[in-house]
């Protein structure tokens, strides 16, 4: 009589691995939710950055002043808009960023970071219309 070989796993084996695995995801969760609110700060500046180009542009092609003004969590041209997501938090020099026809554009200073200010990002206007994000 041959002797039958069970296969599979014990539930001994299973427990451990299932522990080893929460372990491993009880390490992973807090890097995950740092990342991810970094991502959201790099994104918000990349959105209003891209904002502030789209209104100098539009300033230029209708050879007519665009302003971008800002009203509780929304930042805005008449044509375009961005709302600042839960979590970030944008602290501007000035609220309202006027680019003219011939491109030139109030100077200003706006800080988008992390409501816990982990991560920040700054994005300047210049005077001849330069927006530069750091």
């Amino acid at each position: 009589m041959k002797k039958k070989h069970n296969t599979g796993f014990t539930l001994i084996e299973l427990m451990v691995v299932v522990a080893v695995l929460a372990i491993f995801a009880g390490l992973a969760i807090p890097s995950f939710s740092t990342m991810i609110t970094a991502n959201r700060v790099k994104s918000t500046a990349d959105e209003f950055h891209a904002l502030l180009a789209s209104a100098r542009a539009d300033a230029v092609t209708q050879r007519s002043a665009i302003s971008v003004t800002k009203s509780g969590d929304l930042w805005s041209t008449g044509k375009h808009q961005l709302t600042i997501p839960a979590g970030v938090s944008v602290t501007p020099s000035k609220t309202t960023i006027t680019f003219s026809a011939d491109g030139t554009a109030t100077e200003s200073s706006t800080t988008v970071s992390s409501t816990d200010n982990s991560t920040s990002y700054t994005i300047e206007t210049k005077l001849v219309g330069f927006i530069k994000k750091s």
